[in-house]
């Protein structure tokens, strides 16, 4: 049964030309921290940074759309050559939709990575809605795909990783043929 489930998703993954991430749960441990002066900060993990770079690297796009307006976002996204972002969204799946026509890109050709109830409603526009494992049970029940990994803590490569073995590429192939991976 698991085989079948696994295999069904590698069968979706092998199409997808399009990754849109949420920010907060996602890109970020969901964690916001904030100074005595009110400034506040997200926790990144340098491994999905580094995925983010190998999408690039294979020419898969790679866009953001989230409900939060934080600059750090925007910093962080711009960093890893994440063009399309879109910040203090209301409802995903209009901006989802606007991405996909953009690009030209299809509902089979895109995969989402949320983890709460407002990411909910891009689901009838892709073809996988994954979510990690620390993701709001009403994700976890709708999701076509769990991840062993938490949000900002590795769920972004473990997907990364998954499209690229789907896919018959090798994720380390660009790292190990490029220098330009700063994460």
């Amino acid at each position: 049964m698991i085989y079948k489930k696994f295999r069904k998703i590698f069968s979706l993954m092998k199409k997808i030309k399009l990754v849109i991430v949420d920010c907060d749960g996602v890109m970020t441990d969901g964690g916001i921290y904030i100074n005595k002066n009110g400034e506040s900060f997200r926790r990144f993990d340098v491994k999905d940074g580094l995925g983010i770079k190998l999408l690039n690297s294979k020419k898969i796009h790679i866009a953001c759309i989230s409900g939060s307006n934080s600059s750090i976002l925007e910093i962080r996204a711009k960093s890893l050559g994440i063009e399309i972002i879109k910040k203090g969204v209301s409802d995903k799946l209009i901006e989802l939709k606007k991405v996909q026509k953009e690009l030209n890109y299809g509902i089979d050709e895109t995969i989402f990575l949320g983890d709460d109830i407002n990411d909910l409603r891009v689901i009838e526009a892709v073809s996988i809605f994954a979510v990690p494992c620390d993701a709001h049970e009403a994700c976890k029940k709708k999701a076509n795909f769990i991840g062993k990994k938490k949000g900002g803590k590795g769920f972004i490569r473990e997907i990364v990783d998954y499209i690229f073995v789907a896919k018959g590429m090798n994720p380390y192939e660009a790292f190990i043929t490029r220098n330009d991976f700063e994460i």
